[in-house]
């Protein structure tokens, strides 16, 4: 028996413990817009599995989002960081409502899909390797599990960046889709950008020339039919501010709207950037700010993850089954990892489908071999 197959069998005898850690999690409640107090008792509950297979842990203050938590454990040369989040999208007193359960081969619970069961993956996979002494004395192994994510990872994204500089690979437990052999192999890059004018405030009856909102819309115009490039660049504007909400005789000084733009690889970022960059006023008098800029940049894959991507198709063929990319237009921190230059397999979660959905579940049976996989990536990387 190959040492991949001794972890999924051991993951298969200890199945029951998997989904008892994983009830809980999901039953400790974590929205990413929820009191700080409650969301942190399940990263506490968390470090205190972690702190059990002899991670040495420690917080990182989120302020309100709540408390990001740290772990490492081994000394070795090969470095090795698990990036996880622990806050959901469901509002405190969804448990109440729906709380864990199982129903055939799904379980279900807010959050469980994206992404407490690739925590719990995190957890099963180390305690495998060590109970069945397949963890290599030369690897070190660190962990980052956000509160905020959620949210955009305001007080997460620097201290990431930091952890994977010192790092030789990042594996990343966002959902791993409906099926075995899946990763996310690519993410899109997302900017956020908000572009202020400033006109005149006049009478509606007097033909105003220098009304922002006019400006506006023909800026918004611009940005979507520039930022394109079929479905690797699109931008879409989300919100639209200025003037009162109702009929009135006056146009306003100013006004604002928020632009969503999404992409894939690094150069059609550029693209974008350079095309909010350097908006300039059509009405004379009227004056333009854009503000923001990259929120997450493009995961992406290149000659610095090779070796790591060749050894994930490897062990997923080696488990018997086919290697099935994938590229997603949603970002997750491993844009971030990716973006510094570490090697990122992201998408090592369980398998399911509907996140930030209430229909949300994880595949029970597939459970050993995502297991597998994670603890075996641990071990040969």
């Amino acid at each position: 028996m190959s040492t991949v197959e001794k972890i999924v069998a051991y993951a298969q005898e200890h199945q029951n413990e998997y989904l008892d850690v994983l009830e809980k999690t999901v039953n400790f409640e974590s929205y990413i817009y929820g009191a700080k107090e409650i969301k942190d008792r399940c990263g506490f509950y968390l470090e205190e599995r972690f702190q059990k297979l002899g991670f040495e842990t420690w917080h990182v203050d989120g302020g309100e989002s709540g408390t990001h938590i740290c772990g490492k454990l081994g000394d070795g040369s090969k470095k090795i960081f698990l990036l996880g989040h622990y806050d959901t999208v469901f509002p405190t007193g969804t448990t109440k409502e729906r709380p864990f359960r199982i129903q055939e081969d799904k379980a279900y619970g807010p959050g469980i899909f994206d992404m407490k069961g690739g925590i719990v993956n995190f957890y099963m996979a180390v305690k495998a390797l060590k109970e069945l002494n397949c963890l290599p004395n030369d690897t070190q192994l660190t962990f980052f599990f956000s509160c905020d994510e959620e949210g955009g990872s305001v007080t997460s994204k620097h201290i990431i960046e930091e952890m994977a500089k010192e790092a030789d690979v990042c594996l990343c437990a966002e959902p791993g889709h409906k099926g075995e052999g899946y990763i996310t192999i690519e993410r899109y890059g997302r900017d956020v950008i908000t572009v202020e004018a400033k006109g005149v405030a006049a009478h509606a009856g007097n033909n105003p020339q220098q009304n922002p909102l006019v400006e506006l819309s023909r800026q918004a115009l611009y940005i979507q039919e520039n930022c394109r490039d079929d479905n690797m660049l699109y931008a879409s504007i989300v919100s639209f501010h200025g003037g009162e909400p109702g009929p009135t005789a006056a146009t306003p000084e100013s006004g604002y709207f928020i632009v969503d733009i999404r992409y894939r690889g690094q150069e059609r970022g550029k693209k974008a950037a350079e095309i909010y960059g350097n908006l300039k006023p059509t009405i004379e008098g009227v004056e333009l700010k854009v503000l923001g800029g990259v929120e997450k940049p493009a995961l992406v894959q290149g000659d610095f993850s090779k070796e790591a991507i060749e050894r994930t198709v490897a062990i997923i063929k080696e488990m018997g089954y086919e290697f099935r990319p994938v590229c997603l237009g949603g970002g997750s921190d491993g844009n971030f990892t990716s973006g510094v230059g570490c090697p990122t397999i992201d998408g090592l979660g369980p398998n399911g489908e509907f996140l930030h959905n209430p229909k949300e579940y994880i595949l029970i049976t597939t459970i050993p071999q995502r297991v597998g996989l994670v603890a075996e990536l641990i071990r040969t990387l």
